[in-house]
């Protein structure tokens, strides 16, 4: 040891974790385009993402006082331990009952959401796509989705923000990591930065409402929140599932929604043990729907429901025009049959946009591939952060090795 004792110490914990991960995914190559108005479309729907929340939300309070047809409060409790269920709910205040602050869109196509996720995963992918461009010099070094970040948490919280970021179940801790390192030192983080304990925390990201729970400062910061606490995603389980997908398009909700809100989303109905609601207004049995051609199937089944066993990473997710009527009907049924204990699942009509895209695989050399896209928006309270654009030959597209991403820009730069 060639140096004071607590100063070598220091050096040890200040370097750890030596990463060795690497990128775990593919780069375009260079610059993707979005035509203008497409572009800044996104930008523009945020307050029509945050009316759909708030309808959301209204509805789900309305189900925790009785208010509502009791399919609705099975729908949207559903496998919800009971510790964490009903009664917790109606016990908590009004002020526990915020929206979702920093999110991610999943798209088929520009500006049609399948999901919507908060904190969501690849905000270190956004940012890594970013400096790409930078690093390459096909775009000048202004202002990155992790600044506008931290730039919007700052203007939210009106202080600085100290974050407690719990990361225990983060789909992708590495990129995670990547972008707090950059989000620093304008935003400070437990844990990482000296002198900072969990009383001081003033802004808490889980990527789950499970997550939340867990913390062990949960209960009291729970008596902070609007007092000095702020959660980004809210102590409350209705954004942590597919369920509120549905809610637009389900007859029993529908009219709480706007056209403008449900032109935003792919259609999407529940799996009900009385059958199917179509996006013409009809209703079709489990049996006839699955007797339907396998073009007319062009549905994805998706899990609904709030276990976290099933409702991440596409773990639950089907694409029912790929098998036979058979297969579908036992699927299905199969499905069904927990219903009544909360066991619920979607079906979403399937959208696609296949394109072109050059990339640049690990041997260095240029390739030109016809594949699925999937786009993802980043939105902070105030404003969209930036756009990725995701590629892949195959219909779940992010997060794998064979997965090409790309900054989206607009065709009329800002």
């Amino acid at each position: 040891m060639n140096s004071p004792l607590y100063e070598w110490a220091d050096r040890q914990i200040n370097q750890c974790p030596r990463y060795e991960i690497g990128f775990t995914q593919l780069f375009s190559s260079g610059q993707y385009f979005l035509d203008s108005k497409a572009f800044d479309n996104y930008s523009e729907k945020l307050s029509v993402i945050r009316e759909f929340q708030s309808s959301a939300l209204k509805l789900f309070r309305a189900s925790l006082r009785n208010d509502t047809d009791p399919k609705l409060l099975h729908w949207l409790i559903n496998e919800t331990p009971e510790s964490l269920g009903i009664n917790y709910h109606r016990n908590l205040e009004a002020r526990h009952f915020s929206l979702p602050l920093f999110f991610r869109t999943d798209e088929a196509k520009p500006g049609r959401i399948v999901e919507i996720q908060c904190p969501g995963s690849l905000w270190g992918d956004l940012q890594l796509s970013y400096d790409y461009l930078v690093e390459s010099k096909l775009i000048s070094n202004g202002m990155s989705p992790a600044q506008k970040f931290s730039s919007q948490l700052a203007s939210l919280l009106s202080d600085t923000p100290i974050v407690h970021h719990l990361m225990d179940n983060s789909s992708s801790p590495s990129s995670t990591r990547y972008f707090i390192e950059k989000t620093r030192p304008k935003v400070k983080y437990w844990g990482i930065d000296k002198d900072i304990f969990p009383r001081d925390c003033n802004f808490v990201r889980s990527h789950s409402f499970f997550g939340l729970c867990a913390d062990n400062e949960f209960s009291s910061r729970l008596k902070k929140v609007g007092d000095g606490v702020t959660y980004d995603y809210p102590p409350h389980v209705l954004f942590d599932q597919k369920a509120t997908i549905v809610l637009p398009f389900w007859s029993l909700t529908r009219d709480s929604f706007s056209d403008k809100i449900r032109n935003l989303f792919v259609f999407s109905t529940p799996l009900l043990p009385q059958g199917i609601e179509l996006d013409d207004g009809s209703n079709v049995t489990i049996e006839e729907f699955s007797k339907w051609t396998r073009s007319k199937r062009a549905f994805f089944l998706k899990y609904a429901g709030s276990d976290v066993a099933l409702n991440w990473g596409s773990k639950a997710v089907y694409r029912l025009s790929n098998i036979s009527s058979n297969k579908c009907y036992k699927l299905l049924m199969d499905c069904l049959s927990q219903y009544e204990k909360g066991h619920i699942w979607l079906l979403q009509k399937e959208e696609k946009c296949d394109e072109t895209i050059n990339f640049i695989n690990r041997d260095y050399k240029q390739q030109t591939q016809n594949l699925r896209a999937k786009y993802s928006a980043f939105y902070g309270p105030f404003a969209c952060l930036g756009i990725l654009a995701m590629h892949r030959s195959n219909y779940k597209v992010h997060g794998q090795a064979d997965t090409i991403i790309s900054y989206v820009e607009s065709t009329t730069p800002n």
